[in-house]
C-alpha cells in the first residue's frame, strides 16, 4: 500500500515539485549541486519550497546534514527572514554506514573534512543556523517540546535509527507542523518499515505521502503528543511490559478517550489476562 493522502487541501504539498522553477529557485538548485550528496534532483527544490512556505519565526530541525546538500536548499529558502534552522548530526562514522556504501571512501574516511565541508557550504546562512552535533538520542531531552514547524529526517537510514529519529520528532514538533524524510524506495528498508509502522499504517494521521518525483516521505502531525503516547506503548509492549503499557494506554484515554485506545486497551487486557 503506497504512502498516500487523497485530501485534496494537501494536494499542493504533495506535487510542489511540479511548478516551474524561478531565477531564484536555480540558484539554489545550482548550489545544492556543487555539493556532493545522496539526494535526487528534484528533493532540494521539495525542501526549498515546504520551507519558503513556513510563516516568520519558524523553527526547523535537519536531523542528518552529511556536507550540507539539503542543509543549503533549506538555508536559501530562509535566507533574509527571521527563520531558524538546528541542524543535527554527529559528523562522524561514515564510513561505517550502509548508507554510504557506494561513495568513494577516500571522501569520507576524514570526519573532520566532511564536517568542514558541512560548515563551508553553509556558511552563507549565519545566525539562522544552529549547529548540534552528536547522535539524536543525546539531544532527544533537549529537543523535546522545542515546537519545531517541520522536521526533515535523514539520519542513518537503518529501521532503529529511523524508529527513534521519528519518535523524537514526535516529541519536538509543534501540533500542525510537518515531518519528512528522505528515501522512501525500495532500498530504503529501515526507512520503510520505520515510516510504515509510525505513520502510513497509523489511522489519526490523516495527511500522509510520498512528494510527487521524491523519495521523500511527508505527514502534518495535528496531535503530535497523542502519536508520542502510542509509540512510547509500542515501546513498552515491543518489550514484554504488558503491566506498564496497559498503565500508560488507560492514562492517555483518560486525556484523548479515542476508540484506538480503547481496543488497545481491551487487547492488553485480554493478553494479560491469557498470561495469568
Amino acid at each position: 500500500m503506497p504512502l498516500r493522502s487523497d485530501d485534496t487541501s494537501t494536494k499542493e504539498y504533495e506535487f510542489i515539485t511540479t511548478a516551474p522553477v524561478s531565477p531564484e529557485e536555480q540558484i539554489a538548485l545550482d548550489n545544492v549541486a556543487e555539493i556532493e550528496s545522496l539526494l535526487l534532483p528534484l528533493e532540494p527544490l521539495a525542501l526549498y519550497r515546504l520551507c519558503k512556505r513556513l510563516p516568520d519565526n519558524s523553527k526547523i530541525l535537519e536531523i542528518g546534514s552529511y556536507q550540507g546538500g539539503s542543509t543549503v536548499a533549506i538555508g536559501h529558502a530562509i535566507a533574509g527572514s527571521n527563520k531558524s534552522l538546528y541542524c543535527l548530526d554527529p559528523w562522524q562514522g561514515y564510513l561505517n554506514q550502509d548508507d554510504f556504501a557506494f561513495i568513494d571512501h577516500s571522501k569520507i574516511k576524514d570526519d573532520f573534512v566532511v564536517f568542514n565541508n558541512f560548515l563551508r557550504n553553509t556558511s552563507f546562512i549565519g545566525e539562522n543556523l544552529r549547529v548540534l552535533r552528536g547522535r539524536s538520542s543525546s539531544f532527544a531531552d533537549l529537543l523535546a517540546g522545542k515546537e519545531f514547524d517541520l522536521i526533515f529526517i535523514d539520519g542513518a537510514h537503518d529501521y532503529p535509527s529511523v524508529r527513534v529519529d521519528i519518535i523524537i520528532a514526535f516529541s519536538a514538533i509543534k501540533a500542525g507542523g510537518i515531518i519528512c524524510g528522505h528515501d522512501y524506495h525500495s532500498q530504503g528498508h529501515g526507512v520503510v518499515r520505520a515510516v510504515n509502522e509510525l505513520i502510513r499504517d497509523v489511522p489519526s494521521i490523516q495527511t500522509k505521502f510520498v512528494i510527487d518525483q521524491t523519495s521523500i516521505w511527508f505527514c502534518i502531525l495535528e496531535s503530535p503528543g497523542y502519536e508520542l503516547i502510542k509509540a512510547g506503548i509500542s515501546d513498552l509492549c515491543n518489550a514484554g511490559k504488558f503491566t506498564e503499557a496497559l498503565q500508560k494506554s488507560k492514562s492517555a484515554y483518560a486525556e484523548y478517550q479515542t476508540e484506538e485506545l480503547a481496543k488497545f486497551i481491551s487487547s492488553l487486557e485480554s493478553a494479560l489476562h491469557d498470561i495469568r
